[in-house]
């Protein structure tokens, strides 16, 4: 999901490179997701699962929005079925030196749902971005709502590189490699374990204690690609994901994943 709001936030940087002032208006987007790896921060099912995530969102151009995302999981057992979604609002901001968004996230999950953030209800946070010349400074706080509260944060740097592409009117390719910092408690893994009819299995005092430590959950590195044309826009995001601090319970290990998508914004 957090690729989404990547995208997000990355698309209209590389629309400014197609001209040299871009008009703030409302705006109607949508597009359609593939992750070939599912994971949380780095944590994975068992059944290697990859994912479709249909986008559908409305952007005010006072910055507020909201948006839905449904889920699409497929692994090798089984076709692509629909395992959840969620719906966002929020306000998305922007000045010379910074830009980020506030935003509230309310998840919907099927009881069947292998994913280990099936156990999340709801989330609501903070993103910011400090711009300059050389590398973005990028910052992120966060709570998680399970049947416990998780306090998660986020730390990254970035640089965009984008042009205008000659000869293709209203087009603009960009690239922004990237390297982030996940931190955070982690009593969502106790939430997880007990929606997979774990009931049996007893959670003791060192277990506890362990998901209530803020520690590293995971450093991620990227780089995506993104390409605009007019409306239209298609991205790819190679990454990399390195779990930490794995309890038992969990599954995880460093991974190469790949993120695809085409859009539009109307």
């Amino acid at each position: 999901m957090k690729k989404l709001y990547l995208m997000l936030l990355l698309l209209p940087l590389v629309a400014q490179a197609q001209q040299d002032t871009t008009e703030k208006k409302n705006e109607f987007s949508g597009s359609i997701n593939y992750q070939s790896r599912l994971h949380y921060f780095g944590r994975t099912d068992s059944a290697r699962s990859s994912g479709l995530f249909p986008l559908l969102g409305y952007t005010f151009k006072n910055g507020i929005y909201g948006q839905l995302t449904a889920v699409f999981v497929k692994n090798p057992s089984t076709p692509y079925n629909y395992t959840g979604g969620s719906a966002e609002a929020g306000y998305r901001f922007e000045g010379k030196k910074f830009e980020g968004n506030l935003f509230v996230s309310k998840f919907f999950y099927s009881e069947e749902s292998p994913l280990v953030q099936s156990a999340l209800k709801a989330q609501t946070g903070l993103n910011l971005s400090l711009k300059n010349k050389y590398v973005n400074l990028n910052g992120g706080v966060d709570l998680k709502f399970s049947d416990q509260t998780d306090f998660g944060v986020t730390l990254g740097l970035d640089h965009l590189f984008a042009m205008p592409i000659k000869g293709w009117d209203n087009s603009a390719i960009a690239i922004m490699p990237s390297a982030t910092l996940n931190a955070g408690t982690q009593r969502f893994t106790n939430s997880y374990i007990k929606r997979g009819n774990f009931l049996g299995i007893p959670m003791s005092q060192e277990k506890t204690e362990q998901v209530e430590k803020f520690s590293v959950l995971a450093y991620e590195f990227s780089a995506p690609l993104v390409l605009v044309s007019g409306k239209f826009n298609g991205y790819v995001i190679p990454s990399f994901v390195v779990p930490q601090n794995l309890m038992d319970e969990e599954q995880g290990e460093p991974m190469f994943y790949v993120t695809l998508g085409l859009g539009f914004r109307l």
